[in-house]
Formats: structure tokens, sequence, C-alpha cells
């Protein structure tokens, strides 16, 4: 891509996604107490401080984000394409399959920015974009009233377009800049310190994530195939508290989709070109594991939905709360 330079159970009744950050918007007030679904490490508490913002916070829909502080990091693969596909331990796997993981590349994020802790779920898509009414035919396969039963479930079915307009209509609801992590971002957030191909090292389960058990990567061993999402926070979250990175469902990016190069980037933003191909990240239920690495990349077309793909959103942190 030619890029420019510029772990426990826990389920919430109503939860968000985390946006990516580009530019300075209103945020939080900071605060001291660390909040206990909050599962942060000691570097995003001492970001926090240092920011003199708060580490985490729940907006007005109930979606909670967590801190990410800045850093770098080594975008892409640290295997060869090659050696992906022979880790894939499948007959049809082929390096072709992960070449545009490549060159790695190093990459600073300059500014710390807060991500949804799990991604964006129906409950908050409902909130922020109420279902029309039910008339007819229709009225009497009507829900009854209360909480819906895949109110924890993430939102599926929801295209690059959607997302985006999820963003802006909660960014005007809540006075704060909401947006879809670059493609920078949410690789640098999924790692959370790690080189290994998943955050949670060299193989994965399905213990940690939800993808099809039915195969492995590397040394791993067959497991689950649930078959649908699971309702997010199901399973362990991340070093950084966020839940689902890998498997469940694949999240878009707001990048463009392009091939890499070997230069070193700071806050890049995809590439600079016409296309309407976007970026998916994460891998999901129906994926094999070599295909929810921090790494791994995929793209569809803007207008795509599927009941595969979902979202998480990012949060700006504000200059004035910066201070």
């Amino acid at each position: 891509m030619s890029v420019r330079s510029a772990g426990t159970l826990f389920v919430a009744a109503t939860i968000s996604i985390t946006a990516s950050v580009r530019t300075s918007g209103a945020g939080p007030k900071p605060e001291g107490k660390v909040p206990s679904w909050a599962k942060v490490s000691p570097q995003q508490v001492a970001a926090a401080k240092k920011l003199g913002v708060p580490v985490a916070f729940e907006n007005s829909v109930g979606m909670r984000f967590v801190l990410i502080p800045p850093g770098t990091f080594l975008m892409g693969s640290r295997d060869s394409a090659a050696e992906v596909a022979r880790r894939c331990a499948m007959p049809n796997a082929q390096a072709g399959w992960f070449y545009d993981e490549h060159p790695r590349h190093k990459v600073t994020l300059t500014r710390a920015f807060y991500m949804t802790v799990h991604e964006v779920t129906k409950a908050s898509y409902r909130t922020v974009f109420p279902p029309k009414p039910a008339r007819g035919k229709d009225k009497k396969k009507a829900e009854t009233p209360g909480e819906p039963k895949d109110a924890n479930d993430p939102a599926t079915e929801v295209s690059w377009s959607d997302a985006e307009k999820f963003c802006k209509q909660l960014s005007s609801r809540d006075k704060r800049q909401y947006s879809l992590p670059t493609e920078a971002q949410w690789e640098y957030a999924c790692r959370a310190g790690t080189e290994t191909p998943f955050t949670f090292g060299e193989t994965i389960s399905t213990d940690q994530a939800n993808y099809h058990g039915d195969y492995i990567y590397g040394s791993g061993r067959k497991g689950k195939h649930r078959g649908k999402p699971l309702p997010v926070g199901s399973l362990s979250p991340s070093a950084w508290g966020l839940y689902d990175m890998h498997g469940n469902v694949s999240e878009w990016c707001a990048d463009r989709y392009g091939e890499y190069d070997s230069a070193a980037a700071t806050d890049p933003q995809g590439p600079d070109k016409k296309g309407n191909e976007r970026v998916l990240r994460g891998g999901s239920w129906r994926s094999y594991p070599g295909a929810c690495r921090s790494a791994f990349r995929h793209r569809r077309e803007a207008g795509s939905r599927s009941d595969n793909i979902g979202f998480r959103v990012c949060c700006a942190v504000s200059t004035e709360t910066a201070k």
C-alpha cells in the first residue's frame, strides 16, 4: 500500500465500537479511577495520566472505550508468505494469499486514541439507527417489549458506508469525534505490543477466539466450529483490554485497500488513490485461523454486506483534555 505519512467472561448490555483518530475532537473529562470493566495495562494507565485523560470511558449509548497509547510498531507479517501458508496446514493454502502483508515496515502513531472494547453490538447500532416500526403482517413477527435476545451480538450485514454513517451520527449525538480505525491503528491495537502472529502468541485456540475450529495454525489444535458470531466479550480480552480482535466478525477499517511499501510511515491514513475497495481486519467466525492473524488483510467493496462483517469504533482524544 502506498502509504502517506501525515482475555474472563464479560458481556455488556450495550457496547460500541471505536473509531480511528485522525484529528482532535471533544472527549470525556479526566477521571482518576479505572472502571472495573476496563482490563487495561499499566502502559495504558500511565499514558492516560500523562495526557490528563481517563483511561476508559462509557459514552451516551453505553459503548465502552479504552485508551490506546501512542507508539511505534512493525506493521505486517513477521513471517514470509510461504511460511504463513505452511503454518495454515491447509492443502490448498497458497503463499499468494498473504503477499500483501509485506513488506513489513515501521509505523509510528503519534497520538493516543480511544477504541471500543467490543465490536459494535446490535443494541448500540439500533440505538443510533432505530429500526422502522413493523407494519401489517410483519407486526405480528415483531419482538416483544424488552431487551432483544441478540442485543449483545455484533452488528452484522453492515457495509463500510453504513459504518461511516454510524460514526457520523454518533459524533453529532455525543459531540465527540468518532471514526473507523485506520488500518495502522487497528493492527497496532490488535498487537498490543506483540510481534507474534496473534496477540495471544504463536498460535490460537477456539477458547481464545471464535473462528472455524476445524482448521489449525502452526502447532494449534482443532476446536469448536460455532457456526455463528458470539455475543461480544464472551472470550478473553487482549493485554490492552480489547475483545474479539481475532475472529467473531471481520471489522471494517477506514482505509482504501492498497499494497504496502517499505518506507517508514507516521500516522498513515491509507493509500492516496481512487478506488472503492476498503480494508477488513481480524477474520470471523467462519475464517480459518490463519485469516485471524494480526497481520492478515482482506478487502471488499464499500457497499458489501455479510453475516460475518461488522465494525469497531475509535474516539479522538481532545486537545482540551490532553493538556
